[in-house]
């Protein structure tokens, strides 16, 4: 495990493979368009736009803060889904040759992938920002917040990239299960609603990790505070989650290549 460690470390230090890595898949998915990833931003936010005023006036809640909840919420959630969305075929069609042909450690593709989809949470940061100024809700901690979570995350979405990706290699048919999961797990996670309106329900949504990690970005940019809980669970579920990936890449590394056709 320390080995795995060792080569997991090296891997985020291979700054300039992973970073090309992921440069090549974002120039060619964004090729011949005028504003690349800025398309699905301004596309985001014309139909928040919609939605947040539609369900602010059947709920009876202020435009602009039912638009700010919903646009920081979904900024976050769209990058998951997509990095969901990515892992499921990362090993088995997106770098398909690569492994097949030349020696690199999973962890490298897995880290292009998650820094790919990052680079899209982070163009909508001043967009972020300058909602919370124009509706009055910037704090002093909101960047320390920020910070802390951008870092648990990226390790976190490695790790799952690595895992989605790992599975999906050797059981195909889990790729289709995990877009289902996942398309289900929208609805019950507080995006498009608010916690608030659950009342004293809150066990229904505990368990949900998305919904901690989703908190914990969103409570952190609007509030300026973190409910301690959320906090908790993310720092866990992030060690968690590196420990497993380190445990499967010792043990099913070396056999990624058998399992690409």
């Amino acid at each position: 495990m320390i080995n795995e460690l060792i080569l997991f470390i090296q891997s985020l230090k291979n700054r300039n493979l992973w970073y090309e890595l992921a440069q090549t898949k974002m120039r060619a998915r964004f090729n011949r368009t005028v504003l690349g990833p800025f398309w699905e931003i301004f596309g985001s936010l014309f139909l928040l736009l919609l939605l947040a005023f539609l369900w602010s006036k059947l709920w009876n809640k202020n435009f602009l803060d039912f638009f700010t909840y919903l646009y920081v919420g979904f900024s976050l959630w769209r990058i998951i889904l997509s990095s969901v969305t990515d892992a499921n075929g990362l090993f088995s069609i997106t770098y398909n040759s690569l492994i097949k042909n030349i020696y690199i450690h999973p962890f490298v593709l897995c880290i292009a992938s998650t820094y790919k989809n990052l680079v899209t949470l982070l163009l909508n940061l001043p967009l972020i920002i300058i909602i919370l100024i124009i509706n009055d809700q910037i704090h002093l901690m909101s960047l320390l917040y920020l910070i802390l979570f951008l870092i648990f995350y990226f390790v976190s979405a490695i790790c799952v990239t690595f895992l989605f990706s790992i599975l999906c290699l050797k059981f195909r048919d889990l790729e289709h299960t995990i877009n289902v999961f996942f398309g289900i797990l929208f609805f019950f996670t507080p995006i498009i609603w608010e916690v608030d309106q659950l009342g004293s329900k809150l066990l229904l949504i505990q368990p949900n990790i998305l919904y901690h990690y989703i908190e914990f970005f969103r409570g952190g940019l609007i509030n300026g505070s973190v409910n301690s809980l959320s906090i908790i669970l993310v720092i866990i579920t992030t060690v968690l989650l590196l420990i497993l990936s380190l445990y499967l890449s010792k043990k099913f590394k070396n056999k990624l290549t058998y399992w690409v056709d």
